[in-house]
């Protein structure tokens, strides 16, 4: 039996190990550590913070974002940073940052819960800025970036909502999650349009173009939904132009009714003579793997005939579209317009074919290479 004098003597012990723990974890805190909703005052805000940025909400109330470290350190560049466009001797500050919230006017600023994933920043900087809103209903866009690779950035968005500093995650058209950040080329790879939109252009090495994906802001659910693809062989922004969604509904529409894309009357079975009332003589005419075609100067007529055996009452057996300057890519068809109804390698052709089934007709949608943009386009 332990004696009750060694019971005091070991609990006493236990008692002064665990005031030394937490005294030596206290003692490795930085001092003023910051805790989500310590009140911090605007004038030592601004004497503490690296980087201040101003931000509107939806109701275009404005607040100022602190960037702060209690743990900062500072250092110098000694050679030349080519993702921020630093140079040597430029000043480097690392730490673990975080983000205060001062409501305009306000003494006090309240520290964020909103994590920045914020290591570094380096003076001058350019790579963390805010993008303004083109209406009164939509706030402005904080934009803290990361390197990506040697084309884009990875880019972390915020907003204020409800008096908070809060993170936007992105989800595609259906609404599944794509990640907490997306990409955006560097030096103009990111703006904002009216309806709360957003695009982010990237250079794509596979295909040689610029992707610009457009995002619809959702400010209630903290969501950027994609609302439409486009690829680009210029790096200007599209400010004219149909995007893949509305080009791609509009081909599905007339692929179902069998008819040439813009021009309902001219329909898959009418005859020769009739379409060639319509259309008039083609730009050029040859034999295809199951028939005749007129090729005039946006898209082919196919016909149930070869050359040989046309008159006028050959019908229309096919229509091709020459949409390579549309840049679709197989996998934008696919998000735009669902699982194909067959896909496969045709070596017939020297090529792959993606088939979708609409009600009495088909989409064929024709490329060379799995990684390869679509050149043409087939409604039988």
């Amino acid at each position: 039996m332990i004696h009750p004098k060694h019971n005091a003597k070991w609990a006493s012990l236990a008692l002064l190990t665990l005031i030394a723990y937490v005294l030596s974890a206290l003692l490795l805190l930085p001092p003023n550590a910051a805790a989500k909703g310590e009140k911090i005052s605007a004038k030592q805000l601004e004497s503490m913070s690296r980087l201040s940025f101003t931000l509107r909400d939806a109701m275009q109330t404005a607040y100022t974002v602190y960037i702060f470290a209690y743990d900062e350190q500072k250092s110098t560049l000694t050679e030349e940073n080519g993702w921020t466009n630093n140079k040597k001797g430029d000043k480097s500050y690392s730490g673990t940052y975080r983000a205060a919230l001062l409501k305009k006017g306000a003494a006090y600023g309240t520290v964020q819960a909103a994590k920045l994933d914020l290591n570094t920043i380096i003076l001058p900087q350019t790579w963390n800025f805010v993008v303004k809103s083109k209406e009164a209903s939509t706030p402005d866009m904080l934009m803290i970036t990361d390197w990506g690779t040697s084309n884009f950035n990875e880019v972390k968005t915020y907003i204020v909502r409800s008096g908070e500093l809060r993170r936007v995650t992105y989800v595609d058209n259906k609404g599944k999650k794509i990640d907490d950040s997306y990409s955006a080329g560097r030096d103009d790879g990111i703006r904002t349009l009216s309806g709360a939109r957003v695009q982010f252009k990237n250079y794509n090495n596979l295909q040689f173009v610029y992707g610009v994906d457009t995002f619809k802001l959702n400010v209630n659910k903290l969501e950027m939904r994609l609302e439409d693809t486009r690829n680009l062989r210029s790096r200007d922004w599209p400010n004219s132009g149909v995007g893949d969604r509305a080009y791609l509904k509009s081909l599905k529409e007339a692929a179902l009714k069998g008819v040439l894309p813009g021009r309902t009357d001219i329909k898959i079975g009418m005859t020769l003579q009739a379409m060639q009332k319509k259309l008039g003589k083609p730009n050029s005419r040859s034999n295809g793997e199951w028939g005749a075609y007129y090729y005039y100067s946006k898209f082919g007529i196919g016909f149930d005939s070869y050359m040989h055996e046309l008159s006028k009452k050959s019908r229309i057996a096919v229509i091709q579209l020459y949409n390579e300057k549309q840049y679709l890519s197989p996998w934008n068809v696919k998000r735009w317009m669902g699982k194909p109804t067959s896909e496969y390698y045709n070596e017939v052709v020297g090529g792959y074919e993606m088939e979708y089934e609409l009600g009495k007709h088909t989409i064929v949608f024709n490329y060379l290479e799995e990684e390869d943009l679509i050149d043409f386009t087939n409604i039988y």
